[in-house]
């Protein structure tokens, strides 16, 4: 019992700190190519940000966006976002795009926030430092997987409690559903996407520098197939990676595109967080068939083991604390040079991956 109460406090603590900024905040869509701008937009709403413009090429696209949300104004062209007065810009434009859309925010005063992969090439990720630098902006990267993920966002509270002892290594697990008739084309163009390890893979290579609180990793090896579909030649629906810190906490992740139509939702991402006196499994999405909920955390220390549902116990303070650290100029919600290192980190396994064939071919 003493555990659960320990848990509950430490929920608590995270819940409290997630409050709306009281200073007014406003900002716009530019980019709907991926539907994580969504609940990203939903995030910023709830954090107490006013939409202000919504842009796409596609402005039917535009419309439907802004009629579910019910706020923002439809514009025809990107220049009237950038010639306005928000204070933040956010997109889900196609990955190989962003890095220019980006400098364009930036370069116009602006506060720039992607979907992930923020870059596609480490030219892109250069060229975004400079600008951050020459601009003083912020590039946010919202790396949902942990960010928001309420037993994510627990499991680091409870290792930084210190109650699994030292961490000494993440294993983890993204799955994905692949749907391919609903995907666009430039889904299957690794030369836009970046790659399964740049894409998906990078939330994970996010976690282990978040855990392990350290800037410091090297991919030791990678791997990504085409196990299935070759209709689409050199795109990829496998990867797996190994990585270590400076401090010697390793990692070992694996990406895929083969959830199956049997599982209630998308995917069944897990992380385990490997401790010297215990270890904390997350079952972010679904419990296999036991729940279609997500927000499971299992944990086993030295005295005691625990399951402990965490929906609804956390909250999601990423946006409020975004908003302050663009107003306040602080780091709260996550520090620049680690939103760069993480991208950093999938571009390097996915340049350093060798590829896989089907067993029996050459």
């Amino acid at each position: 019992m003493a555990l659960l109460h320990q848990l509950e406090e430490l929920a608590h603590n995270i819940a409290a700190s997630d409050k709306k900024m009281p200073v007014p905040f406003t900002f716009s869509v530019a980019g709907l190519d991926h539907p994580h701008i969504y609940s990203m937009t939903q995030g910023l709403l709830d954090a107490g940000a006013q939409l202000v413009h919504v842009y796409d090429k596609n402005i039917d696209q535009s419309k439907a966006f802004v009629e579910k949300f019910r706020t923002g104004e439809v514009v025809s062209e990107l220049s009237h976002i950038l010639h306005s007065e928000v204070d933040l810009v956010a997109t889900s434009i196609v990955p190989s795009e962003r890095c220019d859309l980006g400098i364009q925010v930036l370069e116009h005063d602006k506060h720039f926030l992607s979907a992930k992969a923020p870059f596609t090439t480490m030219d892109q990720l250069l060229a975004a430092k400079e600008a951050v630098r020459r601009t003083g902006k912020k590039w946010a990267v919202f790396y949902s997987e942990r960010l928001a993920v309420e037993a994510a966002l627990l499991a680091d509270e409870i290792v930084q409690y210190g109650l699994i002892g030292d961490l000494f290594q993440l294993t983890g697990s993204g799955p994905h559903r692949l749907q391919a008739g609903t995907r666009p084309e430039w889904f299957f163009d690794p030369s836009k996407n970046g790659g399964i390890l740049c894409d998906i893979g990078s939330h994970q290579m996010e976690q282990l520098l978040h855990y392990s609180r350290t800037l410091e990793a090297n991919v030791l090896h990678s791997k990504v197939a085409n196990y299935a579909h070759p209709e689409y030649g050199a795109w990829q629906d496998f990867g797996d990676a190994t990585l270590v810190t400076d401090s010697g906490i390793s990692q070992y992740f694996r990406v895929d595109w083969f959830t199956p139509a049997g599982l209630r939702v998308w995917g069944d991402g897990r992380t385990v967080l490997h401790g010297t006196n215990g270890f904390i499994e997350l079952r972010k999405y679904t419990d296999v068939a036991r729940s279609a909920e997500g927000e499971h955390l299992y944990i086993v220390t030295d005295h005691e083991e625990l399951y402990f549902p965490v929906k609804g116990k956390v909250g999601i303070p990423y946006f409020s604390q975004l908003i302050g650290d663009c107003v306040y100029g602080t780091e709260v919600a996550m520090s620049q040079e680690h939103t760069f290192r993480a991208a950093a980190l999938a571009i390097q396994a996915q340049e350093k991956a060798i590829s896989l064939t089907k067993a029996g071919e050459k």
